[in-house]
């Protein structure tokens, strides 16, 4: 448990949160960090004390995950000079059975937030998921994601950027499913000792994903550090306007095919938007 909290932790590279008071689906590139500060756009915003919600300490993070490495070549042969790895669980055999059971139609618009170095979602990619839009908050995750995916699958892809997820830069209803590995989680843990805070944060990035989510979509979420706060917040979610119907509790389950959820080292759970 000690190794999952940590991991949970190392991965809020996934983002960095500023100030509480961010306007509604600003768009983050540029960003320019000016002292304390981030630009986005026109305002300036306090980033918090906490070192996992600044966005130049996970960026820092990122750039030594960036290596040169010619020997490191992908499937197709071609260079691969980003060190990935797979946040809670890889994708073949693991992930890939359980979402594959509630997101069924590979050319499902799916938006992964928090993508980062993370080598699961390019082996989702791979897997025939083409209708891919990702972001981070930090830039140089994006600059990983771009590494990782390399120049052909990045043709493919529907959106990569940077955006904050509390904040999101997309229209109303426009994904059939969103995938968050371990983002909610970083989300929750960058508030610190500050849980008022930890809690406002990730009820605004659960509203947002009640926004973008169309009505029978899905929000799958692997989450291990944080599995009551997450849970909590969609409940409260659904509380003020009844738009989820919870299809995966976190309970141990098997898929048809006999995948067993212990297997994956983590809790999975699982929303369907139902209005």
């Amino acid at each position: 448990m000690i190794l999952i909290v940590f991991a949970a932790v190392i991965m809020a590279t996934c983002h960095g949160w500023a100030t509480t008071n961010l306007p509604l689906r600003i768009y983050m590139s540029p960003v320019h960090n000016v002292g304390q500060y981030f630009q986005l756009g026109g305002s300036l915003l306090e980033e918090p004390d906490n070192q996992f919600g600044r966005m130049a300490y996970w960026d820092e993070s990122y750039r030594q995950s960036l290596v040169q490495d010619k020997n490191n070549v992908d499937n197709d042969g071609r260079r691969d000079d980003t060190e990935t790895f797979s946040w809670y669980c890889g994708w073949d055999s693991e992930l890939e059975p359980f979402f594959n059971e509630v997101v069924p139609l590979k050319n499902s618009t799916v938006l992964v937030p928090g993508i980062g170095n993370d080598a699961c979602i390019r082996d989702m990619f791979d897997s025939g998921y083409q209708r891919l839009s990702a972001f981070d908050y930090a830039p140089e995750g994006v600059e990983c994601a771009k590494r990782m995916f390399g120049p052909e699958r990045l043709k493919l892809m529907d959106d990569l950027r940077v955006a904050d997820a509390r904040s999101l830069p997309y229209d109303d209803a426009c994904f059939d499913a969103v995938l968050d590995k371990g983002t909610l989680d970083s989300i929750f843990l960058s508030g610190g000792k500050d849980k008022v805070l930890s809690r406002k944060h990730l009820t605004m990035a659960v509203s947002e994903l009640a926004r973008v989510v169309k009505v029978g979509g899905t929000v799958f979420s692997v989450t291990a550090a944080c599995v009551d706060a997450v849970q909590e917040s969609f409940d409260e979610c659904n509380e003020s306007n009844g738009c989820w119907k919870q299809i995966r509790d976190g309970s141990f389950y098997v898929t048809e095919l006999g995948y067993a959820s212990n297997n994956v080292d983590a809790t999975m759970l699982a929303w369907e938007r139902i209005k």
